[in-house]
Order: structure tokens, then sequence, then C-alpha cells
């Protein structure tokens, strides 16, 4: 009974390594996940963060003529710099929300991957008929295969 011995250790190497192989795929799916709910985490904070910004400032967000004319409407195309949320031109609630908007904008850069497909990273919109605003940002997340939309969003509506 030459070799049998042998081909046990080889079974059992073979197992091994499935083991480990599975254990490995194991370990980067958890941290795909672990991005997935740090962009996540920073876009609710930072669309809450642009809430407690419009709390903050009353008159940027709900001025006289309803949140169709608030100053903190963004569509998402003007791309702001450090230098814009620097600003110290605060005099009226329209300066105040437009730093704000830049800071925030600036933030939202930082910490989250932009989306795919040239959608904005960030939008805030207005709804008329409830009178709110709606702070939606997007951001490019975990796809678990090729067919799948890797873009994710949040959106948070507020009413003061």
């Amino acid at each position: 009974m030459e070799g049998v011995s042998l081909i046990e250790v080889m079974v059992a190497i073979l197992v091994f390594s499935i083991g480990l192989l599975g254990i490995a795929m194991l370990q980067m799916r958890g941290a795909q996940f672990t991005k997935e709910s740090g962009s996540r985490t920073s876009a609710i904070i930072l669309a809450r963060s642009l809430a407690d910004a419009m709390r903050a400032n009353p008159g940027g967000a709900h001025p006289a003529g309803g949140v169709a004319n608030s100053a903190y409407l963004y569509d998402g195309s003007t791309a702001y710099t450090a230098k814009d949320c620097a600003s110290t031109t605060l005099g009226t609630p329209s300066d105040i929300a437009k730093r704000d908007i830049a800071c925030w904008r600036v933030a939202l850069g930082n910490a989250l991957p932009a989306p795919a497909d040239d959608k904005p990273l960030a939008a805030v919109t207005a709804n008329k008929d409830l009178g709110t605003l709606i702070i939606t940002v997007s951001w490019t997340g975990v796809a678990d295969d090729k067919t799948s939309d890797p873009n994710q969003s949040y959106s948070f509506s507020y009413l003061q």
C-alpha cells in the first residue's frame, strides 16, 4: 500500500486550497461592502449636514416666495473649489446659501467617488406642492456583476 498516504495528502491539500480560496473571496467581498457602507454613511452625513445649514439659514432655504425661490437650489452642474468655500461675503441669506452649497459640494467631492454616466454628484431640488427641498447625493457603488448599475444614491427631504 505504498503511495496511498501520498494521495491522501494531495487530496487534503486540494480541499485546504479550496477552503483558502473561499476565505480569500469572503475577505475581498467584505472589503467591497465596507467601502460601500462608508460611501453610504458619508452621503447620509453630508446630506443631513446641508439640511442643518439650511435650518441655520431659513431666509435662504425658505424665502418669502417659497421653496421655488430657495437659494439652496442646485442642479449639480456648477463645480466649486475650496476657494468658493472660503468666501467671506456673507451679507445676505443668499450669500450664506451659496457658500454652504460650495462647501458641501467640495466635501462631497472629497468623500465620494463620482457617479458613472455623467450623473451629477449632488442636487437640491424643490417640491413646490409639499414645500420641501430634496437633497440628493449620488456616487459609484460596488456592482455585484457587470450588468448591475454601479450608481447609488440617497435622497433626503428637508422641511423647515
